[in-house]
């Protein structure tokens, strides 16, 4: 337990003491104030895990920094006699409370992220809601509605959220196919990507509630086959990798800075930077880059076996020294997470929900 340091004059005011600081919900009173145990915030200092799900609803596991156990379910543990939803598919955060996104279900549920008590939901105005990121008091989250044809025609709109009521404002169509939302300097920057997909970064600005610029990428280039894949900002820079190029822009402008040729590997995928060293996976393999020479590996950081039947890992991140993987498996049992050093080494396996598909991290 967490306390700050007393002067205990014997065991009987020792005693007296703990008698009178017990409570019900495991916290001590020191003084008048509340002090936070373990038992209070059961989930502040580890791993979250999101499961996708199948045919039931997606879950949620929680691994400790230690990485010596796993706790699945934690949702329908905590919030007894209630479930997520079907398709969960990512998580955002404002301040101590997360969203968990469940796109089968077209819903967002608000949780404590240290206690995952249940906080509340948005449950109309949604489509397909695929990714988010909370700014100022809103939440901004891109729908998805692809009519498939000759190509897709898409009717995907960025829903804006008042957070404290839990209601969607306003939709602002995008006429483009909408991903990963990322906020930057007062900016959201949405990915125009979808299913191998999209070749721009869509820039939205919150003061106008309007999309005001666009980022396109290769643009001239003969091959109709590439598409965006993930971004990462950093700094004044924009990662944008594809399925088999690397594209640095700046910010500001959206100007090409350099590029990147990684046609020798192909199907690139899960972009992650992590203390200046690009991260990139291609089927089972991870891949590295050094942020300062930008040449193309010849070989893998590390290669593992799938057992899916996608033949890929499913979920990817770095963070802190350690490589998250994961695996669908059959997307009808449970899926396995592997971790890794950052230089390759293999550290520990879990059994965790059905299609684990993200990592997150409280610290």
């Amino acid at each position: 337990m967490k306390m700050n340091k007393f002067l205990f004059l014997g065991a009987i005011s020792a005693s007296l003491f703990f008698s009178s600081c017990s409570s019900d919900d495991d916290n001590i009173i020191d003084n008048g104030n509340e002090v936070e145990t373990p038992e209070s915030f059961p989930y502040k200092e580890g791993v979250i895990i999101l499961n996708e799900g199948s045919q039931a609803a997606g879950t949620v596991s929680f691994l400790d920094w230690d990485f010596t156990a796993v706790e699945n379910d934690i949702f329908e543990t905590v919030n007894e006699e209630m479930d997520l939803g079907n398709y969960v598919q990512s998580i955002f955060f404002d301040g101590d409370t997360a969203y968990i996104i469940s796109n089968g279900s077209n819903l967002i549920t608000a949780v404590d992220r240290y206690t995952f008590e249940y906080k509340g939901i948005v449950d109309s105005g949604l489509t397909v809601p695929m990714f988010g990121v909370a700014y100022n008091g809103k939440a901004y989250v891109a729908n998805r509605n692809l009519t498939w044809g000759d190509g897709y025609t898409t009717d995907d709109f960025l829903a804006v959220i008042d957070l404290e009521t839990l209601e969607v404002e306003k939709t602002i169509q995008a006429g483009k196919v909408l991903g990963q939302v990322f906020e930057k300097d007062g900016l959201i920057y949405v990915e125009n990507a979808a299913f191998g997909l999209g070749n721009s970064i869509l820039v939205f600005n919150p003061e106008t509630n309007a999309f005001e610029d666009t980022y396109e990428l290769f643009v001239n280039d003969e091959d109709e086959t590439e598409g965006l894949t993930s971004i990462e900002i950093i700094d004044n820079v924009i990662y944008a990798l594809s399925n088999q190029n690397l594209y640095t822009l700046n910010l500001s402008t959206g100007e090409e800075l350099t590029k990147t040729d990684l046609s020798n590997i192909g199907s690139t995928n899960n972009l992650d930077i992590e203390d200046g060293i690009i991260y990139f996976t291609s089927g089972t393999s991870v891949y590295t880059i050094t942020e300062g020479d930008l040449e193309s590996p010849e070989s893998p950081l590390f290669s593992y076996e799938s057992t899916s039947a996608y033949g890929k890992m499913y979920g990817f991140k770095v963070d802190d020294g350690y490589i998250y993987t994961s695996d669908g498996g059959d997307f009808a049992s449970a899926g396995t997470v592997e971790i890794y050093t950052t230089t390759g080494e293999f550290v520990k396996e879990f059994n965790v929900g059905v299609g684990p598909n993200s990592f997150y991290f409280n610290k």
